[in-house]
């Protein structure tokens, strides 16, 4: 889809569980939601997933640049 946003330099954290992470990237990416977004999407606890915006004729895009990225964290510590 295309988005038109009024700042594109704005930064958003979002802290949430798998399911509301998926309908989020669902959501940003233009992607039909389905019931089990969880699956869709996986991501390990206290991961990265980073999506960045691509300006495109009028308006903007989201592109996913990186999917549940644990790599800030100690091996011992990454759990799913």
């Amino acid at each position: 889809p295309m988005w038109h946003l009024d700042h594109t330099d704005a930064r958003v954290a979002v802290f949430a569980h798998a399911g509301t992470n998926g309908v989020l990237l669902c959501q940003l990416l233009g992607l039909e939601p389905v019931p089990w977004e969880w699956d869709r999407f996986v991501t390990h606890h206290a991961s990265i997933t980073r999506l960045s915006t691509m300006e495109m004729r009028d308006g903007y895009t989201f592109a996913l640049n990186r999917l549940s990225d644990v790599e800030h964290l100690p091996r011992d510590a990454r759990t799913l």
